[in-house]
């Protein structure tokens, strides 16, 4: 038997908890899309041509890859309005306290505000209270929202992207029950581009489970060999 498992047929479960009871629970991400355009993923390439040269003006979101990115992970929105702008010094912000009977976790953030820092950066850090468990043998990736250009065209602000692994342990697991589960918590670090409002329930970014590079190999196909 080989010494390494067999995940092919195992279904990874995630749990999720609030850190603070303002936090809104994540929701599967659904962008909205023209539902009056016809779907042309599924139909034959004579049919698009034909749609096309009939002058149908072909937008991104007839793209089906471009559909399918946008309702597919879990989206996680503000708990809180908050006020953030550039200073000379990193940033300022206005934002309500933490209170301590929202802290369900007894988590605070540093500032012990929905907007913290991450050390001297200059990076504003939005706490959006919500507490993911995982199994050891994925990680989680946060993103932007894609295409957020198209969705959200006003956004004044974008997402640092990053994956939480196993070698993050900065939020410890303290359920006995879940043994070989991490914990992450959704605080989003922010590139700002000009002053930003963000209100409460406003979409922030998106989290979704991915397969770390230790789990898949990379190998260039030959065809007129055999690749095992």
């Amino acid at each position: 038997m080989s010494d390494q498992q067999d995940y092919s047929d195992q279904k990874w479960k995630i749990y999720w908890e609030r850190e603070y009871s303002t936090a809104f629970a994540p929701e599967r991400l659904k962008l909205e899309f023209c539902p009056h355009r016809p779907l042309m993923t599924n139909m034959p390439l004579p049919e698009q041509r034909e749609l096309a040269g009939s002058g149908y003006k072909v937008l991104p979101d007839d793209c089906g890859p471009v559909r399918t990115v946008g309702q597919y992970g879990w989206l996680i929105r503000s708990p809180a309005d908050c006020r953030i702008r550039r200073s000379a010094s990193g940033f300022e912000w206005q934002s309500p306290e933490i209170q301590p009977e929202e802290r369900l976790l007894g988590y605070k953030s540093f500032s012990g505000m929905y907007v913290d820092s991450i050390l001297n950066s200059g990076y504003p850090k939005l706490c959006c209270g919500i507490r993911f468990y995982y199994p050891k043998q994925i990680g989680i990736m946060m993103k932007n929202i894609p295409n957020h250009f198209y969705h959200f065209p006003k956004r004044t602000y974008s997402i640092w992207e990053g994956i939480k692994s196993q070698e993050y342990k900065n939020t410890p697991n303290l359920y006995d029950f879940l043994p070989d589960y991490d914990a992450f918590t959704t605080n989003f670090l922010l590139q700002l581009d000009k002053p930003t409002t963000i209100m409460r329930g406003d979409p922030i970014g998106i989290v979704f489970p991915i397969l770390l590079p230790k789990q898949v190999t990379l190998e260039e196909l030959n065809p007129s060999g055999s690749n095992e």
